[in-house]
């Protein structure tokens, strides 16, 4: 008799991490601290567990000790499955002016500590993936306490250019968090746009996993939050590892939202890979909206 073949579980959850995913902290102190004072095998001093060296080959152990300068780091997990590149830059350098984002929209969303930490902003540390574990998730986790770590020790915020987004420390990770393993919240953003057809609701920041964005179109002005709330909760079960494939519906089970490939506004999307949301036929994407909203109350608490 033949026996059935035993597959052992996935090694990761079906993605990974793009190239392009990086953070970047804008510091509004002159003089930056230590590298131990960021990352150190033990945490010490509230310190991120891990390990660091300056990239540098003249470089020395006095160098950990030393306040950060301009030049490459290299920042990894304990187990070294993860490695960060943080490359520090004066703002002249990066070329980081920031009246365009404290003269724009975005920066009346923001509180006016956010904001007079951009204006005053000295040096950037941009924040890049060099490897990373193949689970993900210890990845995201390394990232974001280094960041959150790096702006708390210099008065600085987090950008997020993917997302289009500045953060103050305590807004990087999420507490609670949605699952222990990843909140979508702390990688993704929703954003709105009005058209002629009526409101158009998407993800950024998808993108950063290699995963299609999603976005729904044809919304009126009453369903944003509602809509907001289902894109992220479907993004949460996609950055757990259930992938969306095109034909998979989502939703209530009687108004059942399907997913398509979209992404045809080319002035917004550049070739990304996105997936639209479209209701059944003679349905409302504001009527199968209303109707997983009452299906979702009904299963326990969301976004």
């Amino acid at each position: 008799m033949l026996r059935a073949l035993k597959f052992g579980k996935p090694k990761n959850p079906g993605f990974g991490l793009s190239a392009n995913f990086y953070l970047s902290v804008l510091s509004s102190r002159p003089v930056m601290p230590s590298l131990v004072e960021i990352v150190n095998p033990n945490g010490e001093g509230g310190a991120v567990s891990g390990l660091g060296a300056p990239l540098a080959s003249a470089s020395d152990k006095e160098a950990l000790t030393k306040p950060l300068e301009r030049g490459a780091y290299a920042l990894a997990t304990k187990d070294r499955k993860t490695v960060i590149k943080m490359l520090v830059l004066s703002k002249e350098e990066a070329s980081f002016d920031p009246e365009p984002f404290a003269r724009s929209d975005l920066a009346m969303e923001v509180s006016s500590e956010l904001l007079a930490r951009v204006r005053a902003t000295w040096t950037l540390a941009q924040l890049t993936f060099e490897s990373h574990d193949p689970m993900v998730y210890p990845a995201l986790d390394f990232l974001l306490e280094v960041a959150k770590r790096l702006a708390d020790q210099t008065d600085g915020v987090v950008a997020d250019p993917i997302c289009r987004r500045y953060l103050l420390p305590e807004e990087v990770i999420r507490v609670p968090r949605m699952d222990p393993r990843v909140d979508s919240r702390e990688h993704l953003t929703i954003n709105f746009r009005a058209r002629p057809d009526g409101q158009h609701v998407y993800t950024l920041g998808m993108q950063k996993f290699g995963l299609p964005e999603l976005e729904i179109l044809g919304l009126g002005i009453e369903d944003a939050v509602r809509a907001a709330r289902f894109l992220l909760t479907l993004a949460q079960t996609v950055l757990l590892g259930d992938l969306i494939r095109s034909g998979d519906r989502f939703g209530a089970p009687s108004m059942p939202f399907e997913a398509r490939h979209g992404g045809f506004d080319n002035a917004l999307w550049e070739g990304l890979s996105v997936y639209e949301l479209l209701p059944p036929t003679a349905i409302t994407s504001s009527e199968a909206l209303i109707a997983w909203d009452v299906e979702a109350q009904r299963l326990g608490p969301s976004f």
